[in-house]
């Protein structure tokens, strides 16, 4: 197998890993015990920001990936960094696991193409999930919009023929050390990547690291700061009121076109499009906007329904073929109600188990057979978001035998799927993989695990304790607190002494404003050069 090296000069990114080992070394607190906070059962003591050259230069790092995911009216006012080890999450046992964070274990991410099109090998350059969109585009013969990110990457032979079909699968969840822990688990994907182009160094290059975010800038090829979508929500100050992003399967709040998108508009429709995800965040923007945008024509878009263990779509905008409106979950449980000792009988339980996977693998297979996928001269699209070992992962943690076994169902339905897609059009197909974010490990100790809530509560007892009504919205996954600036004004503060304080508790990194966030953004955008006028 080959290996494919940009430079073997230390690359700025290699440095920035470096700075991050060297902060986790650097780390210290000073300061005395006082009492417990609520936020954790950790006692709080003051942080001494890490010094230094290291932790100057992470913090710059951490300011640039969130800079990268600033949109106007989106962002929250505050962005928050735990420390390496810590997380935030809810008080939810289905989300004992939470990533978001830019730390390796959230953001080191597998991403390698299959196919006779493909040079196979192993490539150290960096890549990042805004490479997939144009790369796919290019395999189809196709430019994506001008404000992509994201570059070609040099997969492809100079004399490949375009692929009948074109298949993407996001691994939702998918650490890339899983590819080196659990190879025995998953003897299909351990497969394909010893004959594909592998990628050693891909990783997500903004924060926050999550599912929403992740399928939008896969699927578009651009930066969170074009496309719009900026975690799993975001907070409506007009109506007061949190808004779930691509709720019900709506595409409209991704501000620019996807792969799918241009490809239907490039084929007059004539490509056939085929989209699932068990969650709507996932699987809208994979789909794009269908019929919802100008000149477009319906996709077929299968997103999974928690509450009715149904295959569910938006009849807006996209298509649920017939062949799935009777296919249900509720089929997983009847033989028993639970799986390694955890109770699955529900549409939402059935989720963290083992058994989901063949359900997923069921629906996409059959769309496969009843779609005349490679039927014709046009290449066709299937962008699949294959979600358990995230459901698993949330649940039981990436050290768990559950995930184990989750990931070696998902493997085994992963081959199934591949064998229908041949059975069609043989090995004439480009199969890009990839995932959204990665997962922490088991936290070193119980009290290394943090509550949004409770954080929530530590800011309104220093600064609102009567009203508590200085934070509107904390969704841990985004990393980002929204704050009634009327009501920050009222108190007479500004967002820097919540940052301050916040930035004291001994398990947050780093702590930035809004503001910090918009002039980083502004200050990375490239200067176009002006032509001077000859006199």
């Amino acid at each position: 197998m080959r290996t494919f090296v940009v430079s073997s000069k230390l690359t700025a990114y290699g440095a920035v890993l470096l700075a991050l080992t060297l902060v986790a070394m650097a780390w210290t607190v000073s300061g005395q015990q006082v009492k417990r906070s609520s936020v954790s059962d950790a006692p709080r003591i003051r942080a001494t920001v890490p010094a230094g050259a290291a932790a100057l230069t992470a913090r710059q790092h951490f300011l640039e990936m969130f800079a990268r995911a600033y949109f106007p009216g989106r962002t929250g006012q505050l962005l928050v960094v735990p420390r390496e080890g810590d997380f935030i999450t809810r008080p939810d046992p289905d989300v004992a696991y939470m990533h978001g964070s830019p730390w390796e274990y959230d953001v080191a991410i597998p991403l390698m193409f299959v196919g006779p099109a493909v040079r196979t090998g192993l490539y150290s350059m960096p890549a990042v999930q805004q490479d997939v969109a144009s790369t796919l585009a290019a395999a189809l013969g196709v430019q994506m919009l001008p404000t992509v990110t994201g570059r070609v990457l040099p997969v492809l032979r100079t004399d490949f023929a375009r692929p009948r079909v074109v298949m993407l699968v996001v691994l939702d969840g998918m650490r890339r050390d899983y590819f080196d822990r659990y190879p025995a688990s998953m003897p299909t994907l351990t497969a394909l990547r010893q004959r594909s182009a592998w990628f050693t160094h891909a990783e997500v290059n903004f924060i926050p690291t999550c599912t929403p975010v992740g399928h939008s800038t896969i699927a578009t090829g651009t930066d969170p700061s074009v496309h719009g979508i900026t975690g799993v929500s975001v907070y409506d100050r007009t109506h007061r009121r949190g808004h779930d992003l691509f709720a019900e399967r709506m595409p409209q709040d991704l501000m620019t076109l996807t792969l799918a998108d241009i490809w239907q508009l490039e084929t007059a429709g004539r490509a056939v499009i085929l989209a699932q995800g068990s969650i709507d965040r996932a699987a809208t923007p994979l789909a794009g906007h269908g019929a919802c945008q100008l000149n477009g024509t319906p996709v077929v878009l299968v997103s999974y329904d928690r509450q009715t263990g149904a295959w569910a779509s938006n009849p807006d905008c996209f298509v649920l073929p017939a062949y799935l409106k009777d296919r249900n979950a509720r089929t997983l449980w009847q033989a028993s109600a639970e799986w390694m000792g955890h109770r699955i009988d529900s549409p939402s339980a059935v989720r963290y188990s083992a058994l989901f996977p063949g359900f997923e693998a069921d629906a996409l297979i059959a769309m496969i057979e009843h779609e005349p996928i490679g039927e014709d001269d046009v290449a066709d699209l299937i962008l699949l978001n294959y979600k358990c070992a995230d459901f698993v992962g949330h649940k039981y943690g990436p050290d768990s035998d559950e995930l184990r076994v989750t990931l070696g169902e998902m493997d085994r339905h992963l081959a199934r799927m591949l064998s229908a897609l041949e059975a069609k059009v043989g090995a004439n197909y480009l199969l890009a993989v990839t995932a959204d974010h990665g997962m922490p490990s088991k936290p070193l100790s119980p009290d290394r695990r943090h509550f949004a809530p409770a954080i929530v509560d530590l800011l309104h007892e220093k600064f609102d304790p009567e009203a508590k009504q200085l934070i509107t919205s904390f969704e841990p996954e985004n990393l980002q607190i929204f704050v009634d600036e009327d009501r920050l004004q009222h108190l007479g503060l500004t967002l820097r002494d919540l940052a301050h304080f916040l930035e004291s508790q001994p398990f947050l990194f780093a702590v930035f404003t809004n503001d910090d966030v918009r002039r980083a953004a502004h200050a990375a955008k490239p200067v176009t050069p002006t032509r001077r006028r000859s006199k």
